[in-house]
């Protein structure tokens, strides 16, 4: 009768600590004559999402068979999860592998009873996670409207200065904080706004004699708007989002966007032209490729840890740090870029791997028109603006004439992105057609080291097995000249020498 803990608390103050729960947790085991051979705790990790380094060890424990135990413990069913859907997956998991959950919290009933128990503490969770979010939502939103920090560092060029509230917390003054020019400032003006005429990055940066690293400089560049004195919160997507398929940025019009929060250095007009500029280059590719050619690592920015942790160059090793203050792991990186490299070339010349990547080819190219949404949007802006056009002729005129200019700058941006998908689609339908000679001949031209490493989306290396997973992402030319990114991500297992 073996049992696993699983602790977990979050960032909210009123939150149970993991200590008080494990105390529970252990008088539950006692009395149903458990003992408790395995811990798993996530410190101050939200329950509404599942990427917490300690569940994620958990559910792969579950799927062991020699895992050592029959039980799991929890507090509550919020401990779990506070989202419905991770909840249900996770207890799927838990009956396939015959493992039973035991709460502290959770009153012991029949068995159809217990169901219905369940269901409602686990709707119970899931409200009280969107009432936090949405309470901190609003709290962050009034702060900003108030002209203060809505949390993370100062950007290039301005310094961040606390201010108190006048409130206390633990018998310390509260403080938040504004965005104040610093001696940088003038440099970061001058730097933006060549950018927003036009001006070669490289260029400004010999001209300027600026030090930053060309993938700092380009998240300065997607801040634009906070150089021209505007707060923006909710860009980025959440990781859940992301694996969903999701962009890294969220759409623009769900960024909140509160103007006049701090002292700008460049205009509004200077942030959107710099925006513009991103929004229409291929710059997350150029990105990744950089920083890795600027790594003699020839594996930096790839080799991740199944649980997610990043596999970091140091000296001669890639180490991988420990969790919870553990020992870490050192790989060589000759013998492991070795094997990488080698594994890649003859993934390549290998029919098996092309006919999966095919395969993989054909399902990802698409068939149908993306782009009439789009036109279908594009034509409902443009007859707002000409209502817009006929108003700012009238009464008020100038609050019309600045949203035909808004629509103006939508419309355009549509225009491009119908273009691109127009584009696609096309590329799609004629990647439908590769044969694998076709194929084959695209993929032997990637010889040197660099271009193999470039056809890897990421690395997967097992610390405790010394298995690598490859996971390719592939630039394919089709037949008649396209170029397009496919979608299939195709595996390949090594075994690499402890």
């Amino acid at each position: 009768m073996r049992a696993a803990a699983y602790v977990r608390s979050s960032k909210d103050r009123a939150d149970i600590s993991c200590a008080t729960q494990l105390r529970a947790l252990e008088k539950l085991a006692q009395a149903k004559g458990l003992t408790i051979v395995e811990t798993f705790e996530d410190a101050v990790q939200r329950g509404s999402t599942e990427d917490r380094p300690a569940f994620q060890r958990l559910v792969a424990a579950i799927k062991r068979r020699d895992r050592g135990w029959t039980h799991l413990l929890a507090y509550d069913t919020s401990r779990i999860a506070r989202g419905r859907f991770i909840a249900q997956a996770f207890k799927r998991e838990c009956a396939r592998y015959h493992v039973d959950i035991l709460y502290v919290k959770l009153p012991e009933t029949d068995p159809i009873s217990a169901v219905i128990l369940e269901a409602v503490f686990e709707a119970m969770d899931q409200v009280h996670s969107m009432m936090s979010r949405d309470k901190a939502i609003a709290g962050m939103a009034e702060n900003v409207r108030r002209g203060f920090r809505a949390g993370g560092r100062a950007p290039w060029g301005y310094d961040l200065h606390h201010e108190p509230t006048g409130a206390m917390r633990d018998g310390r003054p509260v403080l938040k904080s504004r965005l104040v020019p610093n001696a940088e400032s003038e440099r970061a003006r001058a730097y933006l706004t060549a950018r927003a005429a036009g001006t070669p990055r490289a260029r400004i940066v010999r001209d300027l004699g600026i030090k930053l690293s060309p993938s700092t400089l380009i998240g300065i560049e997607w801040n634009a708007l906070a150089y021209a004195g505007i707060t923006v919160w909710n860009r980025h997507a959440d990781k859940r989002e992301r694996g969903a398929g999701r962009a890294k940025r969220r759409d623009r019009t769900e960024w909140h966007i509160t103007e006049g929060t701090h002292e700008a250095l460049i205009t509004r007009a200077q942030a959107e032209a710099i925006l513009a500029q991103l929004e229409t280059s291929r710059i997350g590719q150029a990105v990744s490729n950089a920083r890795r050619a600027m790594s003699h690592y020839l594996l930096s920015e790839l080799l991740y840890a199944p649980d997610g942790r990043r596999w970091i160059g140091a000296g001669r090793y890639y180490r991988l740090r420990g969790v919870d203050g553990g020992r870490g792991k050192w790989v060589r990186a000759e013998p492991l870029e070795r094997a990488v490299l080698a594994k890649v070339r003859a993934d390549l010349r290998s029919p098996k791997f092309i006919a999966r990547l095919l395969e993989a080819i054909r399902a990802s190219a698409v068939e149908s028109d993306q782009a009439t949404p789009i036109r279908a949007e594009i034509a409902r802006l443009t007859k707002r603006k000409a209502r817009a056009a006929e108003l700012a002729l009238g009464e008020g005129g100038e609050t019309f004439a600045q949203m035909v200019g808004e629509l103006s700058r939508q419309i355009a941006a549509l225009e491009r992105e119908a273009a691109a998908l127009t584009a696609e689609d096309e590329a799609g339908r004629s990647l439908r057609e590769l044969t694998p000679g076709q194929l084959r001949e695209s993929l032997l031209a990637l010889e040197d080291d660099q271009a193999l490493v470039a056809a890897l989306q990421r690395i997967v290396l097992d610390p405790a097995t010394n298995r690598a997973e490859l996971l390719y992402r592939l630039s394919v030319a089709s037949p008649k000249g396209y170029d397009r990114w496919t979608a299939g991500i195709v595996g390949s297992v090594i075994e690499l020498v402890a």
